[in-house]
């Protein structure tokens, strides 16, 4: 928890700071640093809703099938949470492909590289983590006898085989 904490409260100066500096340093490195902040926060953020939800012994399951599955999916089987972790990675990888690029190739990344390519790969980072983690999740966590059952509920076992080597690797 006391991680979580300091990462909401790192995270957030952080931010404010950039977005605060953004009219001085207006570049697409910088709009990537700053998406990658707000990715932690969120991340931090949620991972502490999850951590209350564990420690408080989670959600009285009541009968309501769409609250009962929201709360399942996104507090107790860790979906927001999870979706801002991949988010994490994926922006770390589009900001490693533009400084590789911008290093490497200069005169190419000079030449070709515009604004809108710096959007795409912040709309990336944000889509990856509702592809990878929400959409999957949203499909197959359930509320089964009152217990939030996590990834669990697949169509076939194939599936359910495969899905144990990606999410749990």
């Amino acid at each position: 928890m006391i991680i979580m904490i300091v990462g909401v409260f790192n995270n957030s100066v952080v931010l404010a700071v950039l977005v605060r500096a953004r009219r001085q340093f207006s570049s697409g490195v910088h709009t990537l640093i700053t998406n990658q902040c707000a990715l932690d926060l969120y991340t931090s953020a949620f991972g502490m809703c999850t951590l209350v939800m564990m420690v408080t012994h989670g959600y009285r399951y009541g009968g309501n099938p769409i609250l009962d599955g929201a709360v399942c999916l996104l507090f107790e089987g860790v979906a927001l949470t999870a979706l801002g972790a991949t988010g994490d990675k994926l922006g770390l990888i589009v900001i490693t492909l533009e400084r590789y690029f911008k290093i490497v190739h200069a005169i190419a990344h000079r030449k070709h590289c515009r604004n809108w390519m710096t959007k795409v790969g912040v709309f990336l980072t944000w889509f990856g983590g509702i592809c990878l983690n929400l959409l999957p999740g949203m499909g197959t966590t359930r509320v089964v006898n009152g217990r939030c059952m996590r990834l669990a509920v697949w169509p076939n076992e194939e599936m359910g085989f495969v899905s144990m080597h990606v999410f749990y690797d």
